[in-house]
């Protein structure tokens, strides 16, 4: 008789949960049916102007994969702005004759997170990615390349620290 009124009681309250989980782990408020993502403005002085709008599209585009959202243009439940603050070059390591044979780009964006939902859970990032490469290579031959890898692990750590929970 206990038990049977145990899960009686459970199936009351599953129900009432009011969080939904995404493919990837993290959890969104039930009530949230949308997201936005501003331009995220380049005030770096060595990042290509077109920066920003990889760093906008690529949010985007994790954000539809990895989560029950859909983008709104604007003002959605749970927004996202920012800027590229910090693009630089820089040696990380060098030969007995102190000429650098690795250099690290290192890329950092400031994030502000808003959700309407829950405003308590409104902050603000700084976040920092790098990748080292040989000194040897041309910089613009490789730049690609660097950036989709640095991205890839940026914006994971955006989605981690909002939605994902972590």
């Amino acid at each position: 008789m206990r038990i049977g009124l145990l899960l009686l009681a459970c199936l009351f309250l599953i129900p009432s949960c009011k969080v939904r989980y995404s493919f990837s782990g993290g959890s969104v408020p039930a009530e949230a049916d949308t997201f936005s993502v501003s331009y995220f403005l380049v005030r770096a002085p060595l990042a290509d102007p077109n920066y920003g709008q990889q760093v906008t599209e690529g949010l985007k585009d994790l954000l539809l994969d990895q989560s029950p959202l859909n983008l709104a243009d604007e003002d959605g439940d749970i927004h996202y702005e920012g800027e590229v603050t910090r693009y630089e070059i820089n040696p990380v390591a060098a030969s007995g004759d102190e000429v650098s044979t690795r250099n690290r780009l290192t890329i950092e964006l400031k994030v502000r997170y808003f959700n309407k939902i829950e405003p308590d859970k409104d902050k603000q990032l700084t976040l920092r990615q790098f990748e080292d490469f040989d000194a040897e290579d041309e910089f613009a031959d490789i730049e690609e390349t660097l950036l989709e890898e640095i991205n890839t692990k940026i914006l994971q750590d955006i989605y981690d620290q909002t939605l994902g929970d972590w």
